[in-house]
């Protein structure tokens, strides 16, 4: 017969095992990856791709099988619970389509990659745990594996130097953005004696009914969730702390720019949400100040910035900067709305950006446009299918009706009403209008033929839809540049990015049952 303590440890490691399952999943399929890639006779991206792509299926299922349960794992450190089941979901849409954009890019490249996918699982699970973490040292555990895995994924076309440098610049600011929010943690565990998320807002709820305040703790306090706040800013691409994302984002794979514009920036959001849901509401500080100026200096600045690009995907990264600044008013408003619509944003953004990804992969593969801007002059006349598909992507992400875009920007900015930030709105209004012209740029010279590199004339480029132009002289497109994983990746986007704009319901609904978990302190 067992005694209550060998009762408790078995109980304790199911339910710990149990919190973890998701994430564990991915772990293994990423060591099955590493290991056959030991063999030569099997050591090939196409069974690393499959694998991959199965681990997270399963990782989806065991999501589903546990998906109405609340568990608390390894002393309290995670948690799973429906908010975990909302990011788990993104987080894993997110991985999956890197993956499957992933097969056509290294494939045209003739790149070995069968740790490649084990790279990605690893940062997947990694995202996964740092949304379910409730104790910061766990959660600095979980960003310094995300990042790890970031760093070596960024820098992984090892022949070109913009990958390298871009690699170096993450590697160098993400060591200082950690240490801040490790110096955070101590300022933390200084002021409140706990680690734990809840615990420190049980902390702090008790000590505001308290008259005489220990002015050294309330310093402490002030100074780490300052220190705490650098550090997750520098995940979610806020201003001033945004340094490394135009870099990276060029110089990675471009399905690894995807995994890191969506999969890396939802995991942040998600981690900051719990943060701010258990600690900066308190508005120790005037935080809810601070994090307003934030959100109107990022929109700005992305925007500006954006606008002054050539490059397609240092365009991309600094609209990813604005978008930012745009979800971050969520968080701002705050309250069962503000946070609801948040998390459809973050749904709504991972879809449009992968699919404005995989148009840019299925351009480089080809050899039909660098990631120049001016190279797409004439692409609509062209390949009028793929370049609509790419219009409504760009369309998607500048908020215009009938896309996903503008219904994720409805439900923030009319939280942020309904929480009296009407400044903050009505300059998010004027930063989306002026957000339009540069993302309408791009369609426009897709709609025009360049005269002066191209002496064909618009009936000619009609004529020759299956030809492309390379330095005046015509090459036949090779057709098996491009796979099916690529075409599904751009047809399923294009799907849920128009469902999230016409049928936002059932969405929202989603979202909104996972936030009522957040306040179950």
């Amino acid at each position: 017969m067992l005694d209550l303590s060998q009762m408790y440890s078995e109980y304790f490691l199911e339910k710990s095992l149990l919190s973890v399952m998701p994430e564990a999943v991915l772990i293994i399929f990423a060591f099955i990856i590493l290991l056959l890639g030991l063999f030569k006779s099997i050591k090939n991206g196409e069974n690393s791709y499959y694998i991959a792509l199965i681990g997270i299926v399963f990782s989806f299922l065991y999501l589903f099988i546990l998906s109405n349960h609340t568990i608390h794992g390894f002393y309290g450190s995670i948690i799973f619970d429906k908010f975990d089941v909302f990011f788990f979901t993104v987080i894993l849409l997110s991985g999956f389509l890197t993956v499957l954009l992933s097969k056509n890019y290294f494939d045209t490249r003739n790149v070995l990659i069968p740790e490649y996918y084990s790279l990605v699982l690893f940062s997947i699970s990694a995202m996964m745990l740092l949304v379910s973490s409730v104790n910061l040292i766990m959660i600095f555990l979980s960003i310094e594996f995300m990042s790890i895995a970031a760093y070596i994924l960024t820098g992984y076309l090892k022949g070109e130097s913009r990958s390298t440098e871009g690699a170096m610049k993450y590697f160098i600011l993400g060591t200082f953005a950690s240490a801040f929010f490790l110096f955070g943690s101590v300022f933390i565990y200084a002021a409140t004696g706990h680690l734990n998320l809840y615990k420190i807002h049980n902390f702090i709820f008790r000590q505001s009914f308290k008259v005489h305040y220990v002015y050294n703790s309330h310093t402490f306090l002030a100074i780490g969730l300052v220190l705490l706040l650098v550090g997750l800013a520098f995940k979610m691409s806020l201003f001033p702390f945004h340094a490394w994302t135009p870099d990276s984002y060029d110089g990675a794979p471009t399905p690894v720019t995807n995994l890191m514009a969506t999969g890396i920036k939802v995991a942040a959001f998600g981690i900051f949400i719990r943060v701010f849901t258990s600690i900066y509401s308190f508005n120790i500080l005037n935080f809810y100040n601070i994090l307003w100026i934030l959100a109107v200096l990022t929109m700005t600045f992305g925007n500006f910035a954006a606008l002054l690009q050539t490059d397609l995907k240092r365009l991309i990264a600094y609209s990813s900067i604005a978008q930012a600044g745009y979800i971050l008013m969520g968080i701002i408003a705050g309250g069962y709305y503000g946070i609801s619509g948040t998390l459809f944003y973050l749904l709504a953004y991972i879809f449009m950006t992968a699919g404005a990804f995989g148009i840019v992969i299925m351009f480089e593969n080809l050899k039909l446009a660098s990631v120049d801007i001016k190279s797409y002059y004439g692409f609509g006349f062209k390949y009028p299918l793929t370049a609509a598909a790419f219009s409504f992507f760009l369309l998607s992400l500048a908020g215009i009706p009938v896309t996903s875009g503008f219904m994720g920007k409805f439900f923030v900015f009319s939280a942020a009403i309904k929480s009296g930030y009407y400044w903050l709105v009505f300059i998010a209004i004027l930063n989306s209008a002026f957000a339009a012209y540069y993302y309408i740029k791009i369609i426009v010279k897709m709609y025009m033929v360049d005269n002066q590199s191209n002496n064909n004339s618009i009936a000619d480029v009609i004529n020759n839809s299956n030809v492309t132009v390379n330095n005046g002289q015509m090459e036949i497109i090779k057709e098996n540049h491009v796979t099916s994983a690529l075409v599904i990746v751009i047809i399923l986007c294009l799907i849920f990015t128009l469902l999230l704009g016409v049928f936002p319901q059932p969405f929202i609904n989603f979202a909104a049952k996972s936030v009522t978990s957040l306040w179950n302190i």
